[in-house]
């Protein structure tokens, strides 16, 4: 029977007191300050004793903002200060409740506000080698608790993620920490029609196909005693799903063209920036493969439902380019804060990377022109289609106008409508539509 699919909750119970985070500490002292906002209100100005050591900052007007418990929510009031208070990158202009993972400015201070528990500093194990993990955050701890709970058991296990949040970076610290001897292998799924992955999964013998010159063993022989990642599984054709069903079932592949099973010692790990059970419910993914690969899940949070580890994960991805000292200007501090991140961490070591080339050295990172237009490119995903784009949601008679007009060239039919090849074929999947019955002998 294949075990249940289990996940480690990403989020705790929030029972902690509303609080500000000191989100960019003063250089040598590293992890973010947090203090609980007492019944009495903050008041926050040049001088003021709120964290370890009072405020030296020539921007803050002695008294230049205060928050005020009002029932369940915290409101914050600037003062009068002169230079004004920013609320998540504008000038506040009114007395503003604050929400989870609001930022604010306060002369040249940034704060973010939370009224989530964190972990102390040092807890999770965000080491050098995995950056992209540094947190104290409960969504990021989950995810280390996640990876230490599982990585010596040899279960198949399901990563899941937006872009850039670090799902092949789990998938090696699982490989590490699983105790195997041999290889991380991987590859994207989406990169292949469904012969030509079926070739690269399970092999094939000399003269299988046109071009077949000789034997080819494969990624799960290639993986032999060590872990295969499938990258972008959501993108396995439906065809080829049963066979990999199978390998998974008896671990044995049969290379194409041949009738002789292979056994093979490998642990699968799966990754998908979609959730696949979602897939499922469109009918684009088999459930038995589902419950099979999802044996485990890791499902890693976003970089904006976690803003509060921006400053330690900033320092992290610095580290990697041994820049852990440099200190950044304020107006980056606040722009890094801010952000969206549809890129997620892979934007965030983006913007950094240009930063460091941008701003001299000896001197703060700034967020000059540069390092500006990285986080407007840093947007991409969420700039809407161009007006004329052409649909992407195709009925089948529509499918079948593209088939017979591009003789079943998928992926000239693909760049016709404006997407990905891989998305096309889904579209014909789903519709039970196969090019080669549309191309030209």
């Amino acid at each position: 029977m294949t075990p249940m699919a289990r996940v480690i909750p990403m989020h705790p119970v929030e029972s902690q007191p509303p609080a500000l985070l000191l989100a960019f500490p003063p250089p040598g002292d590293r992890p973010s300050q947090r203090r609980p906002i007492p019944r009495a209100g903050l008041l926050l100005g040049r001088g003021e004793m709120i964290f370890d050591e009072p405020f030296d900052d020539p921007a803050m007007a002695p008294r230049h903002a205060e928050i005020q418990l009002q029932g369940k929510h915290a409101v914050v009031n600037d003062l009068g200060s002169g230079a004004g208070t920013r609320l998540n990158g504008a000038t506040l202009s009114e007395s503003r409740a604050l929400v989870e993972g609001d930022v604010l400015r306060i002369g040249d201070t940034v704060f973010v506000y939370t009224s989530r528990e964190r972990f102390p500093a040092g807890s999770g194990k965000s080491t050098a080698e995995e950056p992209e993990l540094t947190g104290s955050t409960p969504s990021i701890e989950a995810v280390r608790r996640s990876v230490e709970a599982v990585a010596r058991h040899p279960r198949t296990v399901v990563v899941t993620g937006e872009t850039g949040t670090g799902k092949e970076i789990v998938a090696r610290l699982l490989h590490r920490r699983s105790g195997r001897k041999g290889p991380f292998v991987a590859v994207n799924c989406g990169g292949f029609t469904e012969g030509l992955l079926a070739s690269e999964l399970f092999g094939h013998v000399r003269g299988a196909f046109t071009g077949a010159a000789g034997d080819q063993q494969g990624l799960f022989r290639a993986a032999h005693g060590g872990t295969l990642f499938l990258d972008e599984a959501g993108e396995i054709p439906l065809a080829l799903q049963p066979t990999l069903l199978r390998v998974l079932e008896t671990w044995k592949v049969r290379p194409v063209g041949s009738t002789r099973d292979v056994p093979v010692d490998v642990r699968v790990i799966a990754a998908s920036n979609r959730e696949l059970v979602a897939l499922v419910r469109q009918g684009l993914f088999r459930p038995d493969l589902y419950a099979r690969l999802a044996q485990w899940i890791v499902r890693l949070p976003p970089l904006r439902d976690r803003r509060e580890d921006i400053p330690a994960l900033s320092r992290a991805l610095l580290g990697q380019s041994g820049a852990a000292e440099r200190s950044l200007a304020p107006d980056l501090e606040e722009a890094l804060l801010v952000h969206p991140w549809p890129l997620n961490v892979r934007g965030l070591s983006n913007v950094l990377s240009v930063a460091l080339i941008a701003s001299p050295t000896g001197h703060p990172l700034e967020c000059g022109p540069e390092v500006q237009a990285a986080l407007d490119d840093n947007r991409i995903d969420q700039m809407d289609p161009p007006p004329d784009a052409p649909p992407v949601a195709l009925d089948r008679a529509s499918l079948e106008l593209l088939l017979h007009q591009f003789e079943g060239r998928v992926a000239e039919m693909a760049r016709h409508v404006g997407v990905s090849r891989p998305k096309m074929y889904r579209m014909l999947w789903s519709m039970n539509l196969d090019p080669a019955g549309f191309r030209v002998k």
